[in-house]
């Protein structure tokens, strides 16, 4: 057994000093400060629950973890960091061992001690605020947060009309915040079934034990938001903090959190970036609620640096007649995993899941899905397109699932793979779960290279090889870009899109050379 419900503050609080750490939980440690990293937070965890928990029942990593949180920028927070953390102290870290984590190897952040970023944004305004602000023909309302921490100077929101809100928890409407603090205190997945789970549990409970801040956007019923621009940045730890020689290396850790409520009939287009500098952590939570007649359309950026470790749970539920159209997009890191679950929990209602994975080098980029058809009358679609090469990896995991009395359900699934490497891998699964009659559901999986004949046609009109792939592969990144709202954005993944076939090409000279040995 754990301690007792909001305990486990005012114990870690207590250890933490007396092992010497540099600063509480609470506070925020100044740059050049010893942050409170992986030995001490395991000890100070081990301090904390002498007497209520065994050594060995606590995880040293997630204690660590715990211990490396920062500040709070709202009050309103405090109850559901301490309810949350009682959650971690008894939590289990995913792993290998675990269906939903059996394919992901989180080595890479286990390895890393966890400490505190330093909130230089530097050059991340010019190349993700300012750039996309050129690009557009008009201003958009923005909101940024970084590290998880609103800000006020990036962020402009003045455009907002019709009673919508975007920004901190602080100054949440009343009309809703009562609502958004008890969702804050719903974990997901605590009593899933760990055959069936998509594994967002124990992240999640560590984004709320060491939330500093929420983005809450609100549009009221009836009001239609053209487009609302995200941005969450991420920046690595303070120059001066590294590690001692032989020391593991460390990452900066950041939990961004967003609770979105969309009024019956409303719509919203949101683009939700992720972007960052340096090694570090982003531990992300997103929460989206669609009432009666809702539509949200969702572009999903994830461009984080080559040295971070994303990871990030997208939760939708959909009243209904509701509508769910969602872009996901994963280019960078150096490991990323993606959850996402829509539950359909009213009638009519609709999801769309688009997704494009881009993975060169040695990147892990995996997506998990969980689409559930709760009510009767509800359809959803869902199309995973992956490119590899390189010694690349991809993930993706989908799961439909129909329970008894969800009849009239309509389910379309596929996922296309593009290998353009002999080292890169695909890992794929789709999965139907089917307990009702009277449904049309289908999924299929392709993985292949290029298409032969589609490269011989553009050689046949004065492309060469190299160029026709290129040509090829853009473009069909770009095809599901088109409904992203950031023409930045689109640039920048049609590079990558094109620099992997370039390495698919110098591939295909590689081969003709050693048959002709």
């Amino acid at each position: 057994t754990g301690p007792a419900p909001g305990q486990s503050q005012a114990m870690l609080t207590a250890c933490i000093a007396s092992v010497g750490a540099a600063y509480l939980p609470s506070q925020r440690p100044a740059p050049g400060a010893p942050l409170c990293g992986s030995a001490r937070g395991r000890a100070a965890v081990r301090c904390a629950e002498a007497g209520t928990l065994t050594q060995s029942a606590v995880d040293d990593w997630l204690g660590s973890a715990v211990a490396a949180r920062g500040s709070v920028a709202s009050g309103l927070l405090d109850e559901v960091r301490s309810e949350a953390t009682d959650v971690v102290l008894a939590a289990r870290r995913p792993g290998r061992k675990q269906e939903a984590w059996r394919r992901t190897d989180l080595s890479l952040l286990y390895g890393a001690t966890l400490g505190a970023p330093s909130g230089r944004v530097g050059e991340l305004v010019a190349g993700y605020v300012e750039e996309e602000e050129e690009a557009a023909a008009a201003a958009r309302p923005r909101l940024v947060f970084v590290d998880g921490v609103y800000s006020a100077d990036l962020s402009d929101t003045s455009s907002l009309g019709g009673g919508a809100y975007a920004g901190p928890l602080e100054q949440v409407p009343p009309e809703v915040r009562e609502a958004v603090l008890e969702s804050l205190r719903e974990i997901p997945e605590r009593e899933a079934d760990p055959r069936t789970e998509l594994g967002c549990h124990t992240f999640a409970a560590l984004n709320q034990a060491a939330l500093s801040d929420v983005a809450c956007v609100y549009v009221p019923s009836g009001v239609a938001v053209d487009t609302l621009r995200l941005i969450l940045l991420s920046t690595p730890s303070y120059p001066d903090s590294g590690a001692e020689a032989g020391a593991s290396p460390q990452l900066a850790a950041s939990h961004p959190n967003l609770s979105l409520w969309l009024g019956d009939g409303a719509s919203l287009s949101l683009l939700q970036q992720y972007a960052g500098r340096g090694a570090y952590f982003c531990n992300g939570l997103s929460r989206l609620r669609l009432g009666e007649n809702a539509s949200l359309t969702h572009a999903y950026l994830q461009e984080q640096s080559d040295g971070a470790v994303h990871v990030d749970s997208v939760l939708a539920t959909l009243a209904a007649g509701a509508r769910y159209d969602a872009n996901i997009v994963q280019s960078g890191g150096r490991l990323s995993r993606v959850n996402l679950a829509v539950r359909l929990e009213g009638r009519h209602s609709h999801a769309s899941l688009n997704g494009i994975a881009l993975g060169s080098e040695s990147q892990l980029l995996d997506l998990h899905s969980a689409v559930r058809h709760v009510s009767p009358d509800c359809s959803s679609e869902q199309e995973q397109r992956n490119a590899l090469a390189g010694r690349a990896r991809v993930v993706f995991r989908g799961a439909v699932q129909v329970p008894h009395g969800s009849d009239n359900t309509t389910a379309n699934q596929l996922c296309r793979s593009l290998l353009l490497s002999d080292s890169a891998r695909v890992d794929i699964s789709p999965n139907l779960e089917i307990l009702t009659d009277d449904v049309v559901c289908t999924h299929g999986a392709t993985v292949a290279d290029l298409d032969d004949e589609m490269v011989f046609y553009l050689q046949a009109r004065g492309l060469g090889r190299a160029e026709a792939r290129v040509l090829l592969l853009e473009g069909w990144a770009r095809s599901l870009m088109g409904e992203v709202p950031s023409e930045a954005a689109t640039r920048r993944v049609a590079a990558k899109a094109a620099g992997l076939a370039r390495e698919g090409a110098a591939r295909e000279v590689r081969k003709q050379a050693m048959s002709s040995i």
